[in-house]
């Protein structure tokens, strides 16, 4: 019933954007994602470093550095590190917001909620005194926060990021596949109707 009509090569049209679509989907999946965790890394060995040194007798005092000035979490995208106790007061802190060093929420300390391992690690082979986060104090501000706890103090540690560099790559990836993905669909639609007409003919 299609064959010779003109809705046979907008058919071939379909099947083909399925196959782009998807293809650009997984693009941009795979690149974000590689964004978004590579964005934890000097977080992981910062708050680990120093969960080891408070492990092994060290002191909030020992391990916050004091001779540096304060990062302004809205301002800077500097790593910052805090010590908090088992209520999730903060002991030490290199960071601070509005004045203050960084208050996370309660319910990040919960260790019961905490997963096994983010995305791309084996769940069973994980620390489990470890959590990975992202933590938005209001709507301007969003912070790529790693939070190590110590069971023999019975404290935690956080090292954190400002995000908004990597949104920006990432804003800029999302148009960038967006762009590919039209001219790629306005290319195959051209392409089918004539290959179509040139099998016709």
């Amino acid at each position: 019933m299609l064959k010779g009509t003109w809705l046979e090569p907008a058919l071939w049209w379909v099947y083909a954007s399925i196959a782009v679509t998807g293809l650009c989907g997984l693009i941009y999946a795979g690149v974000q994602q590689n964004y978004r965790q590579s964005l934890n890394d000097p977080q992981i060995q910062i708050a680990e470093d120093a969960a080891a040194r408070l492990a092994a007798g060290g002191v909030p005092a020992d391990i916050v550095p004091h001779d540096t000035p304060l990062v302004d979490l809205r301002n800077s995208l500097s790593p910052w590190i805090a010590v908090y106790d088992s209520a999730g007061v903060p002991l030490e802190a290199s960071g601070q917001l509005d004045g203050a060093p960084p208050k996370l929420p309660m319910g990040v300390f919960d260790t019961s909620k905490w997963w096994a391992r983010i995305m791309g690690h084996h769940f069973n082979n994980a620390p489990h005194n470890e959590s990975w986060f992202s933590w938005q104090p209001d709507p301007s501000l969003r912070q790529a926060v790693v939070l190590v706890y110590v069971p023999s103090k019975n404290e935690y540690v956080a090292a954190g990021r400002n995000m908004l560099e990597v949104e920006n790559r990432i804003e800029g990836l999302a148009f960038t596949v967006l762009v590919g993905w039209f001219v790629i669909e306005g290319a195959l639609f051209v392409s089918s109707f004539i290959g179509w007409w040139l099998l016709k003919k």
